[in-house]
């Protein structure tokens, strides 16, 4: 699917793996330098350094390119479900013999017709077979596996923290808490004990699976970041321009209803009943920092997460499927869904109130 995280994710595969052709150049021309004798024997007469330098850089580059196409928008939802060993050890096992047959295919061809020969001589054969069971065949194929591992290894773990929050705890951003505006969303699936029962705790796990899998792309196609999954609820955040700009704080509910709704066939069918759900969402500063030793992530702190999770509680009150807060209706440009005040909620501490809208 494709949204501004897999564009970072792709943009940064194919950067890395422009780098290091790169560096693979340097260490060879190094290499040539220390030992200029090599330079002497067949393979290696003619050798330009800048020649080689734009051909790996190109060759690994576009090399990085099609992995993170095939990664991001094409793997991506056939092994999603597979536990994380499974999923990197089956498309590593994909590549391997792509790459394989590749270089044997290439050096075939070399070997028999670009050489003057038919494609079944015997000469031809016999030179790619010597070339395909000698060290010179790994000479290629190791770097390559050797960093695509590596790939799939970054974008497996980026499925488990996110981009955004891995990048965040790599830089040290949040190292030191800061505080910031954010809008939050708390999404809440209806009737989540009376669905425990009747499915049974292992089923009502499986649906819950699928609802927040099938969630997923609405959500970051709507720049959003899902903070974390409480039991049957999920909380997402945006920064404030990301969220407000063509509301997207509340498009995100309306794209996950829909997208529910065209696969509602599918629940009815394996679970005999289509996933409802409700929703606040509301603004304000908190404080975002690392936390923990074991385990450390980044954690939200603040009033606005206390008063989203008391908004999300009034839906069943207010009749409404998506609630939000006037502060953030105020700051909500040409917003094309309509709003109905329906109460205030008393803050607990506090003298003020906060103004509640139902969204439909």
């Amino acid at each position: 699917m494709f949204n501004r995280s897999n564009i970072y994710k792709l943009i940064l595969i194919t950067v890395v793996w422009l780098i290091a052709g790169c560096l693979v150049t340097l260490h060879e021309y190094l290499f040539l330098t220390n030992y200029p004798g090599v330079l002497q024997t067949s393979p290696m007469v003619g050798y330009e350094f800048f020649k080689n330098l734009s051909a790996a850089a190109i060759a690994l580059g576009c090399g990085g390119f099609l992995l993170g196409i095939l990664e991001l928008f094409v793997f991506q939802r056939m092994v999603n479900r597979m536990k994380f060993w499974k999923a990197v050890m089956y498309k590593m096992a994909i590549y391997s013999l792509a790459l394989l047959a590749i270089i044997t295919g290439t050096s075939w061809l070399f070997n028999t017709v670009l050489s003057g020969r038919t494609l079944w001589a015997s000469e031809g054969l016999h030179q790619t077979y010597h070339f395909i069971t000698s060290l010179s065949f790994w000479h290629p194929v190791t770097p390559f596996l050797v960093l695509a591992l590596i790939t799939l290894f970054f974008i497996q773990l980026t499925e488990r923290f996110s981009m955004q929050e891995l990048l965040r705890l790599i830089s040290g951003k949040y190292f030191n808490p800061k505080e910031e505006a954010r809008i939050f969303m708390f999404l809440d699936l209806n009737g989540s004990t009376t669905l425990a029962e009747q499915l049974g705790n292992a089923r009502f796990y499986e649906l819950l699976n699928d609802f927040f899998f099938d969630m997923a792309q609405s959500i970051e196609s709507n720049l959003g970041e899902v903070v974390e999954y409480v039991g049957d609820e999920i909380v997402i955040c945006w920064k404030m321009d990301d969220g407000l700009n063509q509301s997207r704080c509340l498009k995100c509910f309306f794209d996950i209803e829909e997208v529910i709704r065209q696969r509602s066939p599918v629940y009815r069918n394996k679970y005999g009943v289509v996933p409802a759900f409700k929703a606040a969402v509301h603004c304000g500063d908190v404080i975002i920092g690392e936390i923990g030793k074991i385990k450390k992530s980044i954690k939200y702190s603040g009033d606005v997460l206390n008063t989203t999770a008391r908004v999300e509680q009034m839906c069943n009150k207010i009749k409404a499927k998506l609630a939000a807060t006037g502060p953030l209706i105020m700051q909500l440009e040409s917003m094309p869904y309509s709003t109905e005040r329906v109460g205030d909620l008393e803050l607990r501490g506090k003298t003020e109130t906060v103004s509640v809208y139902r969204i439909s």
